[in-house]
């Protein structure tokens, strides 16, 4: 359904079909309505997608584990199965000689 144009209110107002033109009226506000939800979803996907990037372009893999160096710092280690299977970075606990996930209870050698 194609929405109404100020023109198409217009002349509806000027044939005294007020309520016509109410209508109309209303039918460009859901739709504006229906824009902003779908600019702040779409937004919401830019935002998650840039931080995904950043994260994917600051991460290295070394030995076991990967890290995040952003150039003047390094931090982690993250759990290798976690990140590739899951997407997601998942600080590892230092226990002696090894490091430990507590998501997927995976242990890694230092």
């Amino acid at each position: 359904m194609a929405l109404p144009t100020y023109k198409d209110i217009v002349d509806l107002i000027k044939k005294g079909a007020t309520i016509e033109a109410q209508e109309k009226i209303m039918e460009l506000r859901e739709a504006a309505l229906g824009l902003q939800e779908e600019n702040f979803t779409l937004r919401e996907k830019i935002r998650a997608l840039e931080d995904e990037l950043r994260v994917k372009q600051q991460l290295t893999f070394e030995r076991t584990a990967y890290w995040l160096d952003n150039g003047h710092t390094k931090d982690g280690p993250f759990c290798q199965r976690c990140h590739d299977v899951q997407k997601i970075l998942v600080r590892l606990q230092n226990y002696g000689t090894d490091w430990f996930c507590v998501a997927c209870k995976q242990s890694y050698e230092k």
